[in-house]
C-alpha cells in the first residue's frame, strides 16, 4: 500500500462523457499540470478516459480541457457503422441474429466500432503513458476486460512496480496498453465485436468486474475517487403491462455496467468497520472512497436531444423494439454533440457538490 489517491472511471457508453465535465472541474480546483491521481483504473468506456489521462498525466489541465473538447465533438458515426442494420432484408432480430449466428459479412456482432478505433489511435498517445510512469507522473494504468475463454475479469496493468495478482475469477498483469486493450474493455456482448489478445477473446470489462475497486487498490492506492454514471436514487417505477426486448437489454446493461460498482462499495464500508472495530488482521488499512454521481437520470435527459438521434441508432430500437422511445438505450448510445455536451456540462455541475471532500482527499 502507498500514499496514492487512485481515480475509478466506470462504464457507460455515451453517458461517460459525464466524466470529462467532472475532471474538468478537479482540474480547475488543483490549478496543477500533474494529475492528482497517481492510479487510474477503468472499465468499459471508462478505459477510455483513464487511458487519455495517463498519456497525458504531466499536462492535466490540458488533458482534461482536450477530454471535454473530444467528447463534446463526437458523432454516433465516429464511434460505430453498421452493415447488418444497412441490408435491406435485415428487418427483423431474427434476421440479424441469423446474420452473426452465421457469420455473413464477417459478423459477430450489430455494430462495428473501428470507428472507435481510428479515433483512439488518433487522440492517445499511448507512448507517452510510458514516459508519464518514467517521470512518475503517474504510479500505474490499469485497464479491465473480460475474457470469454476464462469468463474471468482481466486487468491489464501498466506500471512503474511490478504488478500482478490472482483471484477467483480475476486477475491481473502487467501488459502495455494500447487501442486493443481499450477496445476490447468497451467491447459490450453483442453490440461490439469480442477483441483478441495474446491469444484470448475478451469483452466488456464489466462483464464479470465484480470488484471494479480492486485494481485500483491493488496497484496501490490508498483512497478512492470514483466517478459513476447513474444516479444514487432509482427513478420512480412505472407499472407495466408487457416488457420488450429493449426494455430487457437495457436492463442488462444496467447491471453489468452499474451493479457492481455499489456492491463493492457496500463491500468496502463494511470491511472498513470491521477495520474501525479492531476486529481484522492489522495489515489491513482502511480505503477511503467518494463515488461522484449525477444528480439527474440520464435517460430522462437524452429526451430532450431526440432530435439529434442518427438513422443508425433509431432503426437499432426498432429493431429491438424499445418501448418508449428507448430513452434508457439511447442514453447509452447516442454520441452526438448537443446530449454529450449536456453530459459534460451535468459532470462539471455535479462535481462542485464533492468538491471540498475531494479535495481534502488530494491534499
Amino acid at each position: 500500500m502507498t500514499d496514492h489517491v487512485g481515480l475509478v472511471l466506470s462504464g457507460g457508453g455515451a453517458r461517460t462523457a459525464f466524466q470529462a465535465g467532472v475532471l474538468k472541474a478537479i482540474g480547475e480546483w488543483t490549478g496543477s499540470n500533474q494529475l492528482p491521481f497517481k492510479v487510474v483504473s477503468g472499465s468499459s468506456a471508462g478505459s477510455i478516459n483513464a487511458a487519455y489521462l495517463a498519456a497525458n498525466a504531466d499536462q492535466f489541465q490540458t488533458a482534461v480541457s482536450h477530454m471535454s473538447q473530444m467528447w463534446g465533438t463526437l458523432t454516433t458515426k465516429k464511434v460505430y457503422t453498421s452493415d447488418i442494420l444497412s441490408i435491406n432484408h435485415a428487418k427483423t432480430l431474427l434476421n440479424v441474429f441469423n446474420h452473426i449466428r452465421k457469420g455473413m459479412h464477417g459478423a459477430n456482432s450489430i455494430l462495428n466500432a473501428l470507428p472507435l478505433a481510428k479515433l483512439l489511435k488518433d487522440q492517445i498517445d499511448f507512448d507517452r503513458i510510458q514516459r508519464c510512469l518514467d517521470e512518475r507522473s503517474l504510479h500505474s494504468l490499469a485497464i479491465s476486460a473480460t475474457s470469454f475463454q476464462h469468463s474471468m475479469s482481466t486487468t491489464f496493468v501498466q506500471s512503474n512496480q511490478n504488478i500482478s495478482w490472482q483471484r477467483v475469477r480475476r486477475m491481473g498483469f502487467e501488459e502495455r496498453i494500447r487501442v486493443k486493450h481499450l477496445m476490447a474493455s468497451t467491447a459490450i456482448p453483442f453490440l461490439f465485436s469480442p477483441v483478441k489478445i495474446n491469444g484470448e477473446f475478451y469483452g466488456d470489462g464489466s462483464l464479470r468486474n465484480f470488484a471494479p475497486f480492486s485494481p485500483a487498490i491493488r496497484c496501490g492506492a490508498k483512497s478512492l475517487i470514483v466517478v459513476g454514471i447513474r444516479e444514487l436514487e432509482e427513478p420512480e417505477k412505472i407499472e407495466k403491462r408487457v416488457i420488450s426486448f429493449g426494455d430487457i437489454f437495457s436492463k442488462i446493461l444496467n447491471t453489468i455496467l452499474f451493479d457492481s460498482l455499489d456492491i463493492d462499495n457496500e463491500r468496502l464500508r463494511r470491511i472498513n468497520q470491521t477495520i474501525g472495530d479492531g476486529g481484522a488482521i492489522s495489515k489491513l488499512k482502511k480505503i477511503n472512497t467518494i463515488i461522484i454521481r449525477p444528480s439527474v437520470d440520464f435517460s430522462e435527459l437524452v429526451k430532450e436531444y431526440d432530435y439529434e438521434c442518427p438513422i443508425i441508432l433509431g432503426q437499432l430500437l426498432r429493431l429491438i423494439g424499445s418501448k418508449n422511445n428507448g430513452e434508457d438505450l439511447k442514453s447509452y448510445l447516442m454520441f452526438e454533440p448537443g446530449y454529450l455536451s449536456a453530459l459534460i456540462d451535468q459532470g462539471y455541475k455535479d462535481a462542485q457538490g464533492y468538491k471540498d471532500q475531494i479535495l481534502a482527499e488530494l491534499n
